[in-house]
């Protein structure tokens, strides 16, 4: 028998929030039935991003912060019930990941910080909430991240020809699938997606992103920069590893500048883009390197230049695409996420050693009853 849960999601580049009903089988089996994405209001999105990039919240702030964002999920939430016609009592539970202020699974002792109240997602929806997803992991050792991969694998285990997942959100993820029935042989972040270029785009256009990346694609990728950039550490870590815009934002990509001759703005949007195109694919090859497909997934996919300098990299492995996997591109991660209130509502593990790190598999997340 089906059952109905509902996914939210909103990642590292804090454009907006993603939302779908999804109906999940006994088996785990996921079927999109709605989606809805809702962009932050203009001053509260403002506000997250300086407090990302500054890391300075007074606790004041931080408290209010946790409950208009949570107002904002659970107003994406009703919105999407309500656009079409979906009873809330029709839904199991929700399954919210909050909005990452800061992510330091590498930090002593480590930790993971997702804000978006869900006692108050549970009040104003009348509907179960799941949240609070990455901690659990992070007790047993784990990074925390990435979850998507062990829904990838529950999704794609058993499509003939598909050997790995690429996410492209703020952050890029792979997955390299296990055989069916199994856990994923491996997932990990693998650098920037979108953070760095969105960011710039930010503050050099006043616009939230390079729509399709025609921006970037009429700059000149400047080779000594990227050298620079690929001397991060994060790219010479080896998994399990996870990574946020803590470690690839402006301030970091200011103080490389600062070694070079003035460079065209359009020109370092360019570099961006190359940056976030061979770090995931010297990741894909040498971790994925004998897979034939490559699904790609995430608000990246919109980003043509970007999707053509994967494929440019990738070689003989070809890129395709999620919606043609039965899930749009925009929808993964949302999904995701019901998925893993279907496994806690359940009482079945979200996480995978293989994965995070974690010495344990665990039932993910806190339930805050409708």
């Amino acid at each position: 028998m089906s059952s109905l849960y509902l996914g939210l999601m909103s990642g590292t580049s804090m454009d907006g929030i993603d939302a779908v009903v999804v109906e999940i089988s006994a088996d785990g089996i996921c079927h999109v039935l709605a989606s809805h994405s809702e962009s932050f209001q203009p001053k509260l999105q403002a506000q997250l991003l300086n407090i990302v990039s500054s890391k300075q919240v007074t606790l004041h702030e931080l408290a209010q912060l946790d409950v208009r964002v949570a107002k904002s999920f659970a107003t994406a939430a009703n919105h999407l019930l309500k656009y079409n016609q979906i009873a809330a009592n029709q839904i199991v539970a929700i399954g919210s990941h909050g909005q990452t202020l800061l992510h330091g699974a590498d930090q002593s002792p480590p930790f993971s910080l997702q804000i978006g109240d869900p006692n108050t997602i549970a009040e104003e929806t009348g509907i179960t909430t799941i949240a609070d997803f990455r901690r659990r992991d992070i007790a047993v050792a784990g990074q925390g991240a990435p979850l998507v991969p062990c829904f990838h694998q529950n999704w794609l285990e058993k499509t003939a020809g598909v050997d790995a997942v690429l996410n492209l959100g703020g952050i890029a993820n792979i997955t390299l699938l296990g055989a069916a029935g199994e856990d994923p042989k491996l997932g990990f972040d693998t650098g920037p997606a979108n953070t760095l270029l969105d960011a710039w785009v930010r503050q050099k256009l006043a616009k939230p992103y390079d729509e399709e990346g025609a921006w970037a694609r009429q700059g000149q990728i400047h080779s000594h920069l990227l050298t620079a950039l690929l001397k991060h550490p994060f790219f010479s870590v080896s998994p399990p590893k996870s990574a946020d815009s803590s470690q690839f934002n402006l301030a970091w990509l200011d103080t490389t500048l600062k070694s070079f001759d003035e460079i065209s703005d359009i020109d370092v949007a360019a570099t961006l883009v190359e940056l976030s195109a061979v770090s995931i694919c010297q990741a894909v090859k040498l971790y994925a390197g004998q897979s034939r497909t490559l699904i790609a997934c995430g608000g990246g996919c919109h980003n043509h230049f970007l999707m053509q300098r994967i494929q440019a990299g990738l070689g003989s492995i070809q890129l395709q695409l999620s919606e043609d996997y039965g899930i749009g591109v925009d929808w993964v991660e949302a999904t995701a996420f019901a998925w893993l209130a279907f496994r806690h509502i359940n009482k079945q593990s979200g996480n995978a050693e293989s994965i995070t790190g974690a010495t344990q598999k665990r039932i993910l997340g806190a339930a805050y009853p409708a």
